[in-house]
């Protein structure tokens, strides 16, 4: 008989579709009072990859900042409500796909990221999660993906 391995620490990331709040919720389920839930949101380098206008003024770049802290904040408050031990949020500008990545790579690695299969973006969707497949296939640790 085969029991499920425990995550300690477990990496959800988000971009505001469907598909990442579900992943979000299932992360949630699989997280306990032991465990550290890192919550990201990557905010596309290229500009309206995720739905966001091009970030051309620092208070652009500062007003979507602001917002999805907004968003975390609810998401932590959501996630500790559920028993989570620990939760931690980051908003970040870069490559979705890369800094997703590194969090299975640093000092202190998460042990399972959960991904959602597609994101906002209609290229994404045509492309069949070309972020989710780099994470499978680059990640030093084991990938969830949630499906629809």
């Amino acid at each position: 008989m085969s029991t499920m391995k425990k995550f300690q620490r477990i990496l959800v990331a988000v971009d505001g579709s469907e598909t990442s709040e579900r992943a979000f919720k299932e992360a949630v389920s699989l997280a306990d009072g032991d465990t550290t839930l890192h919550v990201l949101y990557v905010i596309e380098s290229t500009g309206n990859y995720f739905g966001e206008i091009a970030l051309n003024t620092p208070q652009m770049y500062d007003e979507v900042i602001e917002k999805q802290e907004r968003k975390m904040e609810d998401r932590q408050a959501k996630a500790l409500a559920q028993g989570v031990g620990e939760v931690v949020t980051h908003v970040e500008y870069g490559s979705p796909k890369e800094i997703i990545t590194s969090y299975s790579k640093g000092a202190e690695p998460v042990d399972l990221i959960v991904i959602g299969r597609t994101g906002l973006n209609a290229l994404e969707k045509l492309l069949v999660g070309s972020t989710t497949n780099y994470v499978i296939n680059h990640a030093n640790c084991n990938v969830y993906v949630v499906n629809i």
